[in-house]
């Protein structure tokens, strides 16, 4: 007879996916897959296999995915380049797959291990970002280095914004403690990924950031004591770190671009042309829209009809994949209909989580509430929904949510 039983496995699978969210696509992909055999198996063992459907088909985030699914594939169909558009609605499917694997194998009894888990890995990756940007402040270096760590410095940004949430959340709300000084453990890890979240430099992190403080202090209630302290905590980072690093300062002091001949040679300088290139994308955005405003362009074929829309390169790249802001770049590619489901998807998850959070008021609950607007806020420069790393992430604090109330109905 096994040693470990099913409920072991399952539970050591979500242990690595909330750990490996942080670091892995292709570890936090397969942690998923394996969730879902042992799920399944279970369910099988225990004859309620057929019990999976009906619970998914019932819950209340089904009919947005089914929606959203089902516009992605005509929109695919009527796309430029098909072939390529239906590539794109495996990516789609997945996240839900993700998001439903979650919902049916997390339990309430899984929240605390895993919210540690997935915080340890988020303080692991915050820590080796801030150690690169301070071994290039005590070489001297003038370019000093954005915070990154097993990513682009931008997606790193918004994966230490969504851990940041769950750090200030457990802060904020406390519970009977799971460990020996859990409170500290949270409160040490909100500190460091915050410091993480500056020295990335990232626009869209600093909003989102921004958005998700505010909703967790409006939405805890919390006094003002406590409102104090946190902002007095949070203020003091920011204005030690931006002492050290003037490039924090100046990702947004600088109005007007500098002449091409500067931007090779000064780094600070090369940082805003970034505004310009976005802006440049966006008009492209629009123009596709307005060629193709029911349908669009087609999922994923940004890239391919760049050149048709745009013959001219935009900044350093001939042609783009992104338009750098997700409400765009889906009306570029999927028209009014694509938008417009991507909205009722959003709204449905913030509907979500706010009866759960009405219903329990726990930290993981708040987590989910405030880290959506915070994730809106962040696909305004990004489009963070199609990158595993902040998408699971977002998937597993509805979950987090859902677990806390299980039992309750979904």
């Amino acid at each position: 007879m096994s040693k470990y039983s099913l409920d072991d496995l399952i539970s050591w699978t979500l242990g690595l996916f909330a750990f490996s969210v942080i670091f892995s696509v292709t570890a936090v992909e397969a942690a998923l897959f394996l969730t879902l055999l042992l799920l399944l198996v279970k369910k099988h063992r225990e004859q309620t296999l057929s019990d999976l459907l009906p619970s998914l088909t019932r819950h209340t985030l089904f009919a947005p995915w089914l929606i959203y699914l089902a516009v992605c594939l005509i929109t695919a169909l009527a796309a430029y380049y098909p072939a390529k558009a239906l590539g794109q609605l495996n990516s789609d499917f997945l996240k839900y797959l993700c998001l439903a694997t979650l919902l049916l194998a997390l339990k309430k009894e899984h929240l605390p291990r895993l919210s540690a888990a997935y915080t340890a890995g988020a303080v692991i990756a915050a820590l080796v970002g801030i150690a690169e940007v301070v071994r290039s402040i005590i070489a001297g270096d003038t370019d000093v280095v954005r915070a990154n760590a097993f990513m682009n410095a931008v997606r790193y940004g918004e994966v230490m914004g969504i851990a940041f949430t769950l750090a200030l959340s457990q802060a904020i709300l406390p519970q009977k403690e799971s460990f020996r000084h859990e409170g500290l453990y949270y409160k040490a890890a909100a500190i460091l990924l915050f410091a993480a979240v500056l020295l990335s430099q990232t626009r869209g992190a600093y909003l989102g950031t921004a958005a998700a403080i505010i909703f967790a202090l409006a939405f805890s209630r919390a006094s003002v004591k406590k409102v104090f302290t946190y902002g007095l905590a949070l203020l003091t980072i920011t204005a030690f770190l931006a002492a050290l690093n003037p490039s924090i300062r100046q990702r947004f002091s600088k109005a007007t671009p500098a002449p091409e001949r500067q931007v090779a040679v000064q780094p600070e300088v090369r940082t805003y042309s970034s505004v310009n290139i976005r802006l440049e994308l966006w008009q492209l955005g629009w123009k596709m829209f307005k060629a193709h405003p029911v349908l669009g362009v087609g999922p994923d074929n940004v890239k391919k009809v760049f050149k048709k829309f745009h013959p001219d390169p935009i900044g350093y790249e001939e042609t783009w994949g992104s338009l750098h802001n997700l409400y765009i770049h889906q009306a570029a590619e999927r028209g009014l209909l694509g938008l417009g489901t991507l909205l009722l998807l959003f709204a449905a998850f913030f509907m979500f989580a706010l009866g759960k959070f009405r219903a329990t008021a726990s930290p993981y609950a708040l987590w989910a509430l405030c880290v959506l607007p915070a994730y809106y806020a962040m696909n305004l420069t990004e489009i963070s929904f199609q990158h595993v790393h902040t998408a699971f992430a977002i998937f597993m604090a509805l979950a987090f949510a859902a677990a806390e109330k299980a039992g309750s109905g979904n």
